[in-house]
């Protein structure tokens, strides 16, 4: 692997790395995202907690941060499986961040943003089947599970290769491992 390669991979998990809830929630409010609502430190967090517009300008930093290390591989004319590892060391600062002792979000926005730059029309349509089961659960979570389960399904309709469907199957659970993770680490805060 080149240098630029390295470069390209360290630059998407510092990327990911930086705190985009944790700077707006203390810019605009003045508080620690961790300690507000349900200390998720991401951009559904800081709507119900901080604002709505907060929670737009999160949103739209932790995505701008998913599509841009893809993006930024994809400049670099990396090979495809080092285009896929630069949108998974995203996702993983964004979970993981460096500068806040590893504790982040759950990568969702992150995620939207890589596969977004991967799968545009794919991801169009996870979108629109997620405002959809939204719309009639009002259950975030499981309208997110349904939309992004149909996304390996697409890919496969829309004839990608194996290692382009597996993709989302192997990056997806981290949004499980880091709500098991964050449950886990309150549990044991409180003890």
């Amino acid at each position: 692997m080149t240098p630029q390669a390295w470069a390209v991979l360290l630059g998407a998990y510092l990327l990911g790395s930086i705190p985009s809830a944790y700077l707006v929630a203390r810019l605009v409010a003045g508080v620690d995202i961790r300690r507000v609502g349900d200390g998720n430190m991401g951009a559904k967090n800081t709507f119900e907690s901080v604002g709505w517009l907060p929670g737009v300008v999160v949103a739209v930093a932790d995505v701008g941060k998913g599509a841009l290390a893809v993006a930024m591989a994809r400049y670099f004319d990396l090979p495809e499986n080092l285009i896929l590892w630069a949108g998974f060391l995203v996702v993983l600062g964004h979970d993981f961040p460096l500068f806040l002792r590893f504790r982040g979000g759950q990568g969702m926005a992150a995620m939207v943003g890589v596969f977004g730059v991967l799968f545009p029309y794919e991801m169009g349509l996870v979108l629109l089947a997620l405002a959809l089961v939204l719309a009639l659960t009002h259950n975030w979570d499981l309208s997110c599970g349904i939309a992004f389960g149909m996304l390996p399904v697409l890919l496969i309709l829309f004839g990608h290769p194996t290692k382009q469907v597996l993709y989302p199957v192997l990056v997806l659970p981290t949004i499980g491992a880091r709500k098991l993770l964050a449950l886990w680490q309150a549990r044991h805060a409180t003890v």
